[in-house]
């Protein structure tokens, strides 16, 4: 019952640059420290922290500055790596430096994309990095998807997590279909027979789920506010109702959740509680 691996998604953070600023009515910077302090009150501890970005609202420096002050101390604590996706708001030089810490010296490799691995015990992570400079919408260049299917050549122990901004799947929503993956069908036949368990994505502010090349993919919610799926007659409308995703994986399935942020709490039991009932259940 107990999962190998946890890992906390936390996606479309919306970061401005200045305290108290709003950004469609929400102090996102406050929503990201309210959604952190609900992982670290839970007792829970992740295997890393997943940002799948659109980290700041316009790219600033400061936002990102704001972001290292908030998410380095509690990845600290819990012991987990912070691992950063870019998304269509951000700025890749700015991200690079005022967040990740690495200076610009003018390179060609400064400004490319921001693609990497990091190794949870037996868990790969692959992060990728779909946006297009100047561009709303996301792509992979052939380059990113060679490196992509030589990484995934060799299979990792306990599987690969994918992490990337804009989703592998078709959306119901006006705006986000005009501002989605363009070669998700590429990036499907790649993934094809490898050892990918999850593909986790943000962009659309919806949490959702589906397949790609029979692989699931998670959609989070945003930390900042999401879009309401309900809307009649194509309009758009936004809720502010801040979540975080927790995934876990087993040796046979991933599961997925969202976990609203603030919500009232209502019956609770104790883990001697808990026991007690399944034991009711005739479990052994």
């Amino acid at each position: 019952m107990t999962p190998e691996h946890t890992l906390i998604q936390l996606t479309d953070l919306h970061l401005v640059a200045e305290p108290g600023e709003l950004r469609h009515g929400v102090d996102t910077a406050d929503a990201l420290a309210r959604a952190l302090a609900s992982v670290e009150e839970s007792g829970v501890r992740p295997a890393a922290l997943l940002f799948t970005g659109d980290l700041a609202d316009a790219g600033e420096p400061g936002a990102y500055e704001r972001l290292r002050e908030i998410v380095e101390p509690v990845a600290r604590r819990l012991g987990a790596p912070a691992l950063f996706a870019m998304g269509n708001h951000d700025d890749r030089a700015a991200l690079r430096r005022h967040l990740l810490g690495v200076r610009l010296r003018g390179e060609p490799g400064d400004t490319a994309p921001l693609d990497h691995v990091t190794w949870v015990g037996g868990l790969r992570i692959v992060v990728l990095d779909s946006t297009v400079p100047g561009h709303v919408h996301g792509e992979l260049s052939p380059a990113q998807l060679a490196w992509l299917e030589a990484e995934l050549a060799e299979p990792a122990p306990s599987g690969t997590v994918l992490a990337l901004h804009h989703p592998p799947l078709p959306t119901s929503s006006r705006l986000s279909a005009g501002i989605q993956l363009r070669n998700r069908s590429t990036f499907g036949a790649i993934l094809t027979g490898t050892d990918v368990r999850v593909v986790l994505a943000g962009h659309t502010h919806v949490v959702s789920a589906g397949a790609v090349a029979g692989i699931p993919v998670w959609i989070g919610g945003a930390t900042s506010y999401i879009s309401d799926a309900l809307v009649p007659a194509g309009g758009e409308r936004t809720l502010n109702a801040p979540s975080v995703s927790r995934i876990d994986l087993f040796a046979d399935a991933v599961v997925t959740g969202a976990v609203p942020v603030g919500a009232e709490h209502g019956t609770a039991l104790s883990a001697g509680q808990v026991t007690q009932r399944i034991a009711e259940f005739g479990v052994a």
